[in-house]
């Protein structure tokens, strides 16, 4: 069994999206208003569940290596780790990271110009990427205070909450570089990716919340749970939603641009792309910057609903559980 939990970061208004899972057909989920140290507290009084904690990207700093070098002899474990090590001194000599290491992986493994799964007993000019993923020292603490060093725990995950949505995104639209957004209540995030790793993560102060109060400094709330069609139909109701929708998208695309994020094609993962004026204006706006395009990710042919219907927020979720899949619901209890 498992219970997975997804963070919803904020000073005033913390948050844990909870989800509980037994079988394929069974999943509950539901909020739970905690902060950190509460989530890990109530995650503590069921020992028999692995928990998974996806935490804001924040809590994080990544780093990536490209590695290329010639191998006289079969490349080893300990090769492998030896090259890891040197990295992590480099980092520490630049960067003087406190925070713990909470990941290393590698992948684009290249032999002779030759693209590889594993680089493992291979030889000759070799080429990998090699990524490292710190975790914050302060928000470690915070797990420790109640499961002591939880990076020994094997029934404790913690990972950066979109790390699996950007790999399927990379795999799925054959991409490298873009910018992954989120717009939920209380806050907006904004994620550079740039050859397939984080290179940037950045908050901007227009969540559905400012939305919604230009929604109602216009006098227009009741529009704000209307269909596309029942706004089309009213041309008074449209014109009111499309001007303020369209000064949000304006003040939006240039706070983007301000924090450098506006080259990329952007996926956005938020409720509020059930709005398709929001969606139109917004891509309109974007692309007047550099021909780009904002595009909601909230449905993929390629991912297992297991019999459910998911908001757009749970999109994170819901591919994490599909790439795990084969290891949560075949694991026996």
């Amino acid at each position: 069994m498992y219970q997975i939990r997804y963070e919803y970061l904020s000073n005033d208004y913390p948050r844990f999206r909870n989800y509980k899972i037994y079988d394929e057909n069974e999943i509950q989920h539901y909020t739970m208003h905690l902060d950190l140290f509460q989530a890990v507290e109530k995650a503590n009084d069921y020992p028999k569940y692995n928990h998974v904690f996806l935490l804001d990207e924040s809590r994080f700093s990544f780093f990536r290596f490209d590695i290329f070098q010639e191998f006289q002899e079969k490349v080893t474990l300990k090769d492998v780790q030896d090259i890891i090590d040197a990295k992590i001194n480099l980092i520490k000599q630049q960067r003087e990271v406190p925070d713990e290491i909470i990941s290393t992986y590698i992948d684009t493994i290249y032999v002779d110009g030759d693209q590889k799964k594993f680089v493992i007993w291979e030889k000759w000019s070799i080429f990998f990427r090699l990524y490292i993923i710190y975790i914050q020292k302060v928000s470690l603490n915070t797990i420790n205070r109640i499961y002591g060093n939880v990076l020994e725990n094997r029934n404790i995950t913690i990972m950066p909450q979109s790390f699996y949505t950007t790999l399927f995104l990379r795999n799925t639209l054959k991409k490298e570089d873009f910018n992954l957004l989120y717009i939920n209540e209380n806050y907006c995030k904004v994620i550079k990716i740039s050859q397939w790793f984080y290179s940037k993560v950045d908050f901007i102060n227009l969540w559905m919340w400012s939305l919604r109060q230009m929604y109602k400094d216009n006098w227009i709330s009741h529009y704000w749970y209307k269909d596309y069609e029942s706004i089309e139909s009213n041309s008074l109701a449209k014109s009111l939603v499309t001007d303020t929708i369209q000064f949000y998208s304006q003040t939006f695309c240039k706070r983007l641009k301000d924090t450098w994020f506006t080259w990329s094609d952007m996926v956005i993962i938020s409720p509020v792309v059930k709005n398709s004026h929001f969606i139109e204006i917004l891509n309109n706006e974007y692309g007047k910057y550099n021909n780009n395009y904002i595009v909601p990710f909230h449905h993929s042919d390629s991912l297992s609903n297991f019999n459910k219907i998911w908001d757009p927020e749970d999109m994170d979720f819901l591919v994490f559980i599909n790439q795990k899949k084969e290891q949560i619901f075949n694991k026996k209890y």
